[in-house]
């Protein structure tokens, strides 16, 4: 099985920064949501989603990507 980390990106995952003008502008940030071991990228998606930390969490738009350990 191989290692998958998520991110979450889009709506649900910006701050705010204070422009010098003094405006508050949003900015487009990726959350790191976790790593897990699965078979495939659904797999992953699935278990990321369970992670005791994401189970109360509304997702956006979710990026999985298998990842190399070395």
């Amino acid at each position: 099985m191989e290692q998958y980390i998520g991110i979450e990106i889009g709506d649900s995952a910006y701050t705010e920064f204070m422009m010098k003008d003094g405006e508050f502008k949003q900015t487009e940030d990726g959350v790191f949501l976790g790593r897990v071991t699965a078979r495939n990228k659904q797999e992953a998606l699935e278990k990321i989603k369970c992670l005791g930390w994401n189970k109360n969490r509304v997702f956006d738009e979710v990026i999985i990507e298998e990842i190399c350990l070395r």
